[in-house]
């Protein structure tokens, strides 16, 4: 199977990528968040939704744009490589359920950027349940602004009013990756049952979690290029120049990983699931560690709140902790029957 992007799938990356850099500078983000409950403005938003992110992978039918997981994942790899913060996860799936459900004006102004949808999740052990009624513990990313809340596990999902549950919430220290918690007991705008967006969601992580990987990696790299001691680049030492390797070949399992998966959701292989929560959990694991050796490989200035470094520590742990954990993918793996 060719893992390579083609010529149509690197001009979606090209024109991702350009946007990032032009709008998503974290330090400026950073800045602008302090004085408000979210890290980026309606318009900027917007300007994401004009260029069909939140439909990339939605059928025509439903007003997306008509490709498939695997453009989406392409998507979220570009997303994770720039500790991107913001509801694109939530609104994505968001999109679908609403669109799929017949939820047509709601699946309207989420593809418009008009609103966002805010991410629910058992919060710990919690009992919890979604269904047509939903209610619980849970812990919930992306709250304020949202008109909508998507409640998320492995046996189903339900759009909830965000109004129920902004009443019960307990307010985020981070605006930048702002989690929640509330106790909710509403009635669901519509529900599924089964795995089928969960699923989805671990394939989009896994490529963002790979995003991270891969960021991290050439951050090290270009800073051991750069940085001098004793009259010689730091990656010309053996304890630099390893650790960044190692971290290449952690970034470069994850892509892999992470792309065979969306190519085996996207064809329906019966082995699909299998590589699903392989490639979370190999992507969640070279996230975080290449993330926090990166902290390491940038010495003083690594540890400080105006370099990027610890941007990209805070998103690998936080999102190697949503849709499932490291844990939670590796006892499905051990159910899951290994492919031939």
């Amino acid at each position: 199977m060719d893992l390579l992007p083609t010529e149509e799938q690197s001009e979606i990356v090209s024109t991702v990528r350009t946007q990032l850099k032009r709008d998503f500078d974290l330090h400026t983000l950073a800045q602008s968040a302090d004085f408000s409950d979210t890290a980026i403005s309606p318009e900027l938003w917007q300007r994401c939704a004009e260029l069909g992110w939140f439909g990339l992978g939605l059928e025509e039918t439903f007003g997306g744009v008509g490709y498939t997981v695997v453009e989406e994942a392409l998507l979220f790899a570009e997303l994770g490589a720039h500790a991107t913060p913001g509801p694109f996860l939530s609104t994505v799936l968001a999109t679908r359920l609403a669109a799929t459900s017949g939820l047509t004006d709601l699946a309207a102004r989420l593809l418009a950027g008009e609103t966002h949808a805010a991410l629910a999740e058992p919060d710990g052990d919690a009992d919890a349940v979604i269904g047509n009624s939903v209610t619980g513990r849970f812990r919930i990313t992306d709250l304020a602004g949202a008109d909508v809340v998507l409640f998320l596990s492995g046996d189903g999902a339900a759009l909830v009013d965000a109004a129920t549950v902004a009443a019960n919430s307990e307010p985020s220290i981070d605006v930048q990756v702002p989690l929640s918690a509330a106790s909710v007991e509403a009635t669901a705008l519509c529900s599924s049952e089964g795995s089928e967006l969960f699923d989805r969601a671990s394939v989009l992580l896994a490529s963002e979690l790979a995003g991270i990987a891969t960021a991290t990696a050439e951050q090290s790299t270009e800073y051991a290029k750069d940085r001098e001691q004793f009259g010689t680049p730091i990656g010309a030492f053996q304890a630099v120049k390893h650790r960044c390797a190692d971290m290449a070949v952690r970034a470069e399992a994850a892509t892999c990983a992470a792309r065979y998966a969306s190519l085996a959701v996207a064809n329906g292989q019966p082995d699909a699931a299998f590589w699903t929560h392989a490639a979370r959990t190999i992507a969640g694991d070279a996230a975080i560690t290449n993330a926090q050796t990166n902290v390491q490989n940038h010495g003083g200035i690594g540890f400080t709140w105006e370099h990027t470094a610890h941007r990209f520590v805070t998103r690998a742990q936080v999102r190697s902790r949503t849709a499932g954990n490291r844990f939670s993918h590796l006892d499905e793996l051990l159910e899951q029957s290994v492919p031939d």
